[in-house]
């Protein structure tokens, strides 16, 4: 047992450091804008590519944006994976990788929404489970055009699915809890969002 929390513990720790590496603003710094002040404030690829992306270097830093939030969610899955044996290991690295990037120390705690780190970690976690929600969030957004939408929609889901590959086996159950715990976390900094949505109000991001 002692070694188990242990491996949670450091595989919690990592996922916290790795997640907290803030691509938003290094991107935004990059075209000498700071994120947090402009637009909706967030360090996410939607807000990056809304203020960035007026040109094709913005819109190529936005990119690089999500590619590294879905990536250091992935590569924490993947390092926990193979520094320790437990599942319990490898599942909080996934969670404390999406607190990180919505927590990070660096930036007073004010960090993203987790969205697409959020991605990358369960992909790592689990890979059918992690391309069926990207692939609902593709579906979504492609229909609507509202990132946050696509989002809700796809953490919205996130435990039902999960729930149901355990059942099928297809999920260890030590692989489990963190799913709802990251739902609730990305819907709860969606709230704004949800807001604007029920009214009517929410922006969608356009093709340019």
């Amino acid at each position: 047992m002692s070694y188990l929390l242990h491996d949670v513990f450091l595989s919690a720790l990592m996922g916290y450091f790795l997640g907290s590496f803030p691509a938003g603003v290094i991107a935004g710094k990059i075209k000498g804008v700071d994120l947090r002040k402009e637009g909706s404030g967030n360090i996410g690829f939607t807000n990056a590519y809304r203020v960035l992306g007026k040109d094709w270097s913005g819109k190529v830093l936005s990119v690089m944006v999500l590619v590294w939030d879905m990536g250091k969610g992935l590569l924490a899955t993947m390092l926990a994976a193979s520094l320790f044996k437990s599942h319990e290991a490898v599942s909080y690295v996934a969670l404390f990788s999406v607190i990180g990037h919505i927590y990070p120390v660096w930036l007073k705690f004010r960090g993203g929404k987790g969205v697409a780190v959020g991605f990358g970690a369960i992909l790592g976690v689990c890979p059918p489970l992690g391309l069926v929600l990207i692939t609902i969030w593709i579906t979504i957004f492609a229909l609507t055009r509202i990132s946050s939408l696509s989002a809700l929609v796809a953490y919205f889901l996130l435990p039902i699915l999960a729930s149901a590959l355990v059942r099928t086996h297809h999920l260890d159950p030590a692989n489990f809890p963190p799913m709802p715990m990251i739902s609730v976390l990305i819907w709860w900094h969606h709230r704004e969002n949800i807001r604007r949505l029920l009214s009517g109000n929410e922006k969608t991001l356009k093709k340019s």
